[in-house]
């Protein structure tokens, strides 16, 4: 059975103490304030929550204790930003455990969207217009980056979206975040943010790119010409100025029996070796496709609270991808997951005092009052 033998794996309680550090320190930041009359611990809420994302399910509909009123009672003092920056946290210490792994070179880095599918009638900024699954009314959305061409495909950024947001600020600042642990060699980028705003954005930071060109009535001419290299101008404009934009698009036809436009700033001559490259985004899909697995549910319309459960996954994820690396090779992700569960609750055992210095400390409390 796994977990037998576990006590000989190296480095074993070391890894103990740092998964449950990092659960409970991405937690505890996101909560920031409580009260000195908080029931349960976050280690509490921490299991309750990857419980529930073990089993792919609310917090209600597996809550005992505590319920699931608790769990978001610890909510109120959250906040996008507490979030975000706690997730930060744990992208920074995730590599510092990693070492010296990514100063070897460059890496490849992906974005896309995914989305978390809405069931009710609100309207908000929040719930955009497109339905994932059928009978959902709308869908949240989030803008996530990771390393997709590695053996560590760790995510790196991950915000919610509202409608309307500036997506070439906010791809700009997630990529400064990230360029503070790698070297980017190229990011990767699906056909939804071929953009003018976006590729203006990446020129201007002399950021290598790839990203896949729409077939319209503008593009289609160069599948029609001969050659595979082609100059391609867009144009832009801010509040003041209108720019254009001298681009190039690469042309592969007939690889893995469909035609490619792939807009790009680095030098590939041979075309299919770009579309391999870019075919690498694909990972960033596969990614969505694991953490989908654990999302934990909530039919709440907080985009705080849908941010914090979403988070929660890729921070399981992340530790799932450097412990399958480091410590125990191969292990599967619900193996991860009963091991951290046990982590936790054992912890949380550890923490309690015993019977008698409890019904001691009762028997203080009663007679004080």
């Amino acid at each position: 059975m796994w977990g037998d033998g576990l006590s000989h794996v190296p480095h074993t309680d070391m890894t103990q103490h740092h998964i449950e550090n990092e659960v409970k320190s991405f937690l505890d930041k996101c909560f920031l304030k409580v009260g000195n009359n908080i029931v349960y611990s976050t280690l509490v809420i921490a299991r309750l929550l990857m419980e529930a994302a073990k089993l792919h399910d609310s917090i209600k509909e597996i809550a005992d204790t505590p319920d699931s009123d608790s769990v978001f009672k610890r909510l109120e003092h959250a906040t996008l930003d507490l979030i975000k920056k706690s997730f930060e946290i744990h992208v920074r210490e995730l590599f510092h455990k990693t070492g010296d792994f990514f100063k070897r070179g460059k890496v490849i880095l992906a974005f896309d969207e995914t989305y978390e599918e809405y069931f009710g009638k609100a309207k908000n900024v929040w719930i955009w217009g497109y339905k994932p699954k059928k009978g959902s009314t709308g869908c949240f959305k989030f803008l996530v980056l990771s390393i997709v061409k590695n053996n560590r495909r760790y995510v790196l950024g991950a915000v919610p979206v509202f409608i309307g947001y500036n997506k070439e600020q906010t791809i700009i600042e997630m990529l400064k975040f990230a360029e503070q642990f790698v070297k980017i060699k190229a990011v990767l980028f699906d056909k939804g943010f071929y953009s003018a705003k976006v590729i203006k954005e990446l020129e201007k930071k002399k950021i290598g790119y790839v990203i896949l060109v729409p077939k319209n009535k503008k593009t289609k001419k160069y599948l029609e010409q001969k050659g595979n290299t082609f100059e391609h101008t867009m144009t832009t404009r801010d509040k003041y100025n209108k720019y254009k934009l001298k681009l190039r698009i690469k042309v592969a036809r007939n690889v893995y029996e469909h035609d490619w436009m792939i807009l790009t700033n680095l030098n590939y001559r041979n075309t299919t070796q770009l579309v391999n490259l870019y075919r690498k985004r694909w990972n960033i899909e596969n990614i969505f496709r694991i953490t989908d697995k654990i999302r934990i549910r909530t039919n709440s319309t907080d985009i705080v609270a849908k941010t914090l459960l979403f988070i929660m996954a890729l921070v399981i994820y992340n530790l799932w991808q450097w412990f399958r690396l480091e410590i125990i090779i191969g292990i599967t992700l619900r193996k991860f997951l009963k091991f951290v569960l046990k982590i936790v609750a054992d912890k949380i055992a550890a923490d309690k005092p015993p019977p008698e210095k409890l019904r001691i400390a009762k028997s203080v409390l009663l007679s004080a009052s």
